[in-house]
């Protein structure tokens, strides 16, 4: 039987963990493998870690992210490398130094040990090659897959505050933007994460009615979902933009930025915008909260995209990468 050995960071029990992502995969295909589980201890040097992964590697190792200096340790076996997103790469916060250091360590080294890459979008793709020059025949695009457990629920009447949900936080996420479009309307604002300071003190400045949750577990994530009544996702950057699907598999209309991953995720099922136009974000959250037609219509599309994004869909493209290299 087929055999394959996940090499992770430790586990996080956060939504967007890594390690939540791919125990979907793993679940979808339990019954047609062997499955082998590594995780990195943080309380461990790097290099004391990649002596670890020496000794635990298997015929074929999927190195599941965040951890691709790990690679260093499979030397002989047969590996494939998850890459999720450039983003800590092309931050412009890190000095020179920084950024070449975390190069080498991350993508230049740990590549050498690689036979494929799977990344989760076209857009990551494109960096891949445009910075490591990693050729295009041993990428692999697999999309992340939406768990289980974001199901559908169909929407009755839109609250007469009509329920704004924002996922994530920090400057990329462009949450100022959100508050500036909706400020002097009658919408409420849910954030999961932690916003800013400033963020914060501007919702209050312009007296917009908020709210702010984080830590939260799948389940919660999903109510949330189900207790809005619009997606924001217009984001600065994002790897593929994970919660543009999930709230489509609810049955929620996204509203996602007109750049990047997230326009190779949402176009043609969400709503696209200059993540940078306020008046141009205003007019598309009024059209959908004010119009059922034109909401229902777009819920309609989003349920078509995601499914393309069934976990047990995506775990299938895994295992073809799996028995691609098993040949």
């Amino acid at each position: 039987m087929l055999s394959v050995t996940y090499i992770n960071r430790e586990y996080r029990k956060t939504n967007y963990s890594m390690e939540g992502i791919f125990d979907s995969v793993k679940d979808a295909l339990k019954d047609e493998m062997e499955i082998r589980n590594f995780y990195a201890d943080s309380k461990l040097s790097r290099l004391q870690n990649i002596m670890r992964v020496r000794g635990e590697a298997g015929a074929i190792n999927h190195i599941t992210g965040d951890v691709n200096f790990l690679a260093m340790g499979l030397g002989g076996k047969k590996n494939i490398l998850t890459i999720h997103d450039f983003g800590y790469y092309e931050n412009p916060v890190h000095s020179k130094m920084v950024k070449t250091i975390y190069g080498m360590m991350w993508f230049y080294f740990p590549l050498k040990f690689i036979d494929i890459v799977t990344v989760v979008s076209e857009f990551t793709k494109e960096k891949l090659i445009k910075y490591f020059h990693f050729p295009e025949s041993r990428i692999r695009v697999v999309p992340d897959p939406v768990k289980p457990v974001f199901r559908r629920s169909e929407k009755g009447a839109l609250h007469a505050r009509p329920v704004i949900l924002q996922i994530g936080s920090g400057d990329h996420k462009n949450v100022m933007n959100m508050i500036e479009a909706v400020k002097g309307s009658a919408y409420h604002i849910e954030i999961v994460g932690w916003p800013s300071d400033a963020e914060v003190a501007k919702l209050k400045e312009y007296n917009i009615s908020y709210a702010v949750s984080n830590s939260l577990t799948d389940e919660q994530v999903y109510n949330k979902y189900k207790e809005c009544d619009i997606l924001f996702f217009a984001s600065y950057y994002e790897g593929f933009g994970m919660p543009i699907i999930e709230a489509q598999a609810v049955g929620r209309p996204v509203i996602t930025s007109n750049i990047g991953a997230m326009k190779e995720v949402g176009e043609g099922s969400a709503i696209l915008v200059n993540p940078k136009a306020p008046a141009e974000i205003r007019r598309e959250m009024d059209a959908l909260a004010q119009s059922r037609d034109y909401y229902n219509e777009v819920v309609q599309k989003g349920y078509k995209n995601a499914a393309k994004y069934d976990y047990v869909t995506v775990a299938r493209q895994y295992l073809a990468v799996y028995k691609e290299l098993e040949r």
